[in-house]
């Protein structure tokens, strides 16, 4: 018998659908425990499973809400560290109540919103405290995350999303928050073809999503490859992910680190597989990665690496016009812009020369050698006005000084 014409006899799909809301809900409550929490993920589980089945969104299963409700359940269900999320609380309290400060300085009447604010926040806190998993609960909750991605992943095979770009973008989201969300092992291998039934880590899954959102069965390649691209920059730099411009700095860890690789090896999986298709969109993310880079000396440099091994992806003909925009960055009113130049110069620099394409022009050649390099970028920073980027330029001059490479010597 067809399961919708079940459904339709016995009126009880709706009534499923709440139950299945009702568990999800309740799993991502903070003050959840363990069971409920697994209870969350196998109902949003089975209803990806119902949306596998012909004919589900035809049938109206499919709700937008509950579709992304059970997506998140991904992320919500997992427990956070309690210590934490009362540091960001109080963080984020007294930030209100200095903004607060100031405003009955400036004579501005006080707001009852900041102080329903700071309410709600402490509501919060309480909901975290109280809440403790042991070893085992905490790896139940991790083995029903790894199904409940591993199941979505077969729904995405199949299930188009290009229709409902909200929850292609909630997609993106859930799934670059998934690639921080456990070290691995091994070295981990992207490729369209991969088996996601080998798979034994989370953020293997998550990379795994990730490539197939850039399938055409999800949307126009060029317009989703932009979305990842946007969304990945984040964990190059090594910041929070969020809603904003300005984003927090994660302190540089072994995990933190293996993530950014990890992200820099999945970009390069798919520049090597979709050649000049990514390209423009690999220099966008080169452009983001110059603008955006944390202002700090181990941020830039791991950037100005990353930015490198991305770089060298590019043909010369690419490569040669993103040296050219580099130097116009490079001099650019702000300091932190002249001096992340400057890093990635010397990232530059430590590379084997880019062999020269006699179907370039001379003017582009000269992009491709270290001599432009250390005699126009590096040196010629030395007399910047600004005394950080002279700083920077000598001490980088100094250094070119102490390479073997014998491109660099001789342009010295």
């Amino acid at each position: 018998q067809n399961i919708w014409t079940f459904f339709a006899k016995e009126s009880s799909q709706n009534a499923l659908v709440a139950v299945l809301h009702h568990f999800v809900q309740a799993g991502q409550h903070k003050r959840a425990n363990a069971q409920q929490r697994v209870y969350a993920l196998h109902a949003a589980g089975l209803y990806f499973l119902l949306l596998e089945i012909p004919g589900s969104v035809a049938n109206q299963l499919f709700h937008q809400v509950m579709f992304d409700r059970c997506l998140h359940t991904l992320t919500k269900s997992w427990p956070q560290e309690p210590d934490l999320v009362r540091k960001r609380k109080k963080m984020h309290t007294r930030s209100s109540q200095t903004r607060a400060r100031r405003n009955r300085k400036k004579g501005k009447p006080r707001r009852n919103g900041n102080m329903e604010e700071i309410l709600e926040e402490e509501e919060e806190e309480e909901d975290c405290e109280n809440v403790y998993f042991s070893t085992e609960d905490i790896l139940q909750v991790r083995n029903s995350i790894f199904l409940l991605l591993k199941n979505f992943l077969r729904l995405l095979s199949k299930f188009s999303l290009k229709e409902k770009p909200e929850c292609m973008r909630n997609c993106l989201q859930v799934f670059v928050e998934m690639t921080r969300f456990e070290p691995a092992v091994y070295e981990l291998e992207f490729s369209a073809a991969t088996n996601i039934n080998k798979a034994k880590y989370i953020p293997e899954l998550a990379y795994h999503g990730l490539r197939l959102l850039c399938s055409p069965l999800h949307g126009a390649e060029d317009k989703i490859l932009r979305s990842v691209f946007h969304r990945i920059l984040n964990v190059i730099l090594m910041v929070e992910s969020g809603v904003g411009s300005r984003h927090t700095v994660l302190a540089i860890t072994s995990a933190v680190i293996s993530a950014r690789n990890q992200a820099i090896k999945f970009i390069s999986s798919i520049v090597d597989e979709l050649k000049e298709v990514v390209f423009p969109v690999l220099r966008i993310l080169l452009q983001h990665i110059c603008a955006k880079v944390p202002d700090k000396a181990d941020y830039r440099t791991y950037a100005a690496q990353a930015l490198v091994n991305l770089l060298n992806k590019l043909p010369c003909a690419e490569f040669a016009d993103f040296i050219a925009w580099l130097y116009k960055f490079s001099l650019n009113t702000k300091i932190a812009y002249r001096v992340f130049a400057l890093d990635v110069a010397l990232a530059l620099l430590d590379m084997p020369e880019k062999s020269l394409d006699s179907s370039l022009s001379l003017d582009h050649q000269k992009f491709l050698k270290h001599k432009f390099l250390v005699q126009v970028m590096v040196f010629g920073r030395c007399s910047d006005k600004a005394p950080v980027v002279r700083s920077k330029a000598l001490s980088s001059l100094a250094h070119c000084l102490e390479m073997k490479a014998g491109t660099t010597l001789e342009s010295i």
